[in-house]
């Protein structure tokens, strides 16, 4: 669902109440794919009853037992239907797309409507008592839901007229009971349309709220791995980015391009908190974590890892240019101030760079630390590399 989720953001999933569809193409084409596999299995499933049940009347049918009330060919058209079910079931695995799949089950119900058509037509001229077996047939059809509410609609109209016909022309039987024939399939036809409608928006409803928990929970996700503050990923987002980090440096231990780690700290921050206000101590990080993210490239990554701590990562840089970067951010500190409202505030950064190996990450971490520190103790404002 997360796929789907991530394509549905912002779209509009309002449900069509009256076609039992959602009212955006795109929307309803994301829904149907995401059935698919559900409606394959139930597909499967009724072709496989279907099978069994036809074989079951096959041959506790007292009736067909008797030779002498049906015709070999009415075991032959079974036979056949058997087949048929059971070539749909194991065809079904090899659909690929919903379309594919409307195709497949359009063509199996007509072959199925047919076939018990002609079986009809082998029963005696005064059996109509298959009638029940129509109004079954349509209602789980419908029930199933694996076609839109309109082509299910379409289809069971179009096979109760042919069954009502094949009755009217081939059976001997009174005015009255054709009539109970009609209302029968009308009444299966209401029945499956009404069943149909509800099953179809009750799994729109659905789809509508496991998409929205899965946003929410793409979200929440997205949120844990955030700075509230400067929306830089955090401390559990480095953690979890580690190991490609490690990858990357695995593949390029014994090049010159390496995977460069620089820990940034903020000179004398406290004294911006204790001076101006926790406010503009807040507006100070998100103005210097800004300023980091544009001064490196693209490719590069900053993470804020609590308070006035930044971890920048430079993945594939030498550190000839790593160091150039960081000494580039420090000249534009020393020459341009933050501007902050009505407010030019001189922030100065010190900087610990080192090179990830194939090592825990605290201990990469220590090691810039290591730098920072000395960085502070040289002076501040200033990188230190340690590798």
């Amino acid at each position: 669902m997360g796929v789907y989720a991530a394509k549905l953001l912002n779209k509009d999933m309002t449900i069509n109440r009256y076609a039992c569809q959602f009212k955006s193409k795109q929307v309803e084409l994301l829904f149907i794919q995401s059935k698919l596999v559900q409606d394959k299995k139930l597909a499967q499933f009724l072709a496989c009853i279907i099978a069994v049940v036809t074989m079951l009347v096959t041959f506790f049918d007292k009736m067909i037992i008797q030779p002498d009330f049906w015709p070999d060919i009415a075991l032959i058209g079974r036979t056949i239907a058997v087949f048929v079910c059971v070539s749909a079931a194991f065809g079904i695995s090899f659909v690929k797309s919903p379309k594919q799949l409307i195709k497949m089950v359009i063509a199996f119900m007509i072959f199925m409507f047919l076939n018990m058509q002609f079986m009809v037509i082998t029963y005696e001229r005064h059996y109509i008592l298959h009638m029940f077996f129509d109004v079954i047939v349509l209602i789980t059809f419908y029930f199933s839901t694996l076609l839109s509410l309109k082509l299910s609609a379409l289809l069971g109209v179009f096979y109760s007229c042919l069954a009502i016909s094949v009755i009217y022309f081939n059976k001997d039987i009174n005015l009255h009971s054709f009539y109970v024939v009609i209302l029968a399939h009308i009444a299966a036809n209401l029945a499956g349309s009404i069943m149909a409608a509800h099953e179809h928006i009750i799994r729109r409803e659905l789809f509508v709220r496991n998409t929205q928990l899965g946003q929410l929970a793409q979200e929440m996700k997205k949120q844990a791995l955030k700075d509230a503050l400067t929306q830089l990923p955090n401390r559990r987002a480095f953690d979890n980015t580690y190991e490609h980090y490690q990858k990357l440096s695995k593949e390029n231990q014994y090049k010159s391009k390496q995977v460069c780690v620089v820990l940034a700290d903020i000179d004398y921050f406290k004294r911006v908190n204790d001076t101006h206000g926790h406010e503009v101590g807040d507006a100070v990080l998100e103005k210097f974590s800004t300023f980091l993210t544009k001064s490196l490239r693209a490719s590069d990554d900053v993470y804020r890892f609590g308070g006035e701590e930044f971890v920048i990562v430079l993945p594939l840089c030498s550190v000839e240019d790593a160091t150039i970067i960081v000494n580039k951010m420090i000249e534009t500190l020393n020459a341009e101030p933050l501007h902050l409202n009505d407010m030019s505030l001189s922030i100065r950064a010190s900087f610990g760079l080192t090179v990830m190996r194939e090592e825990l990450q605290k201990s990469v971490i220590a090691r810039a630390d290591s730098a920072l520190y000395e960085a502070k103790e040289a002076g501040r404002n200033q990188l230190v590399v340690k590798i």
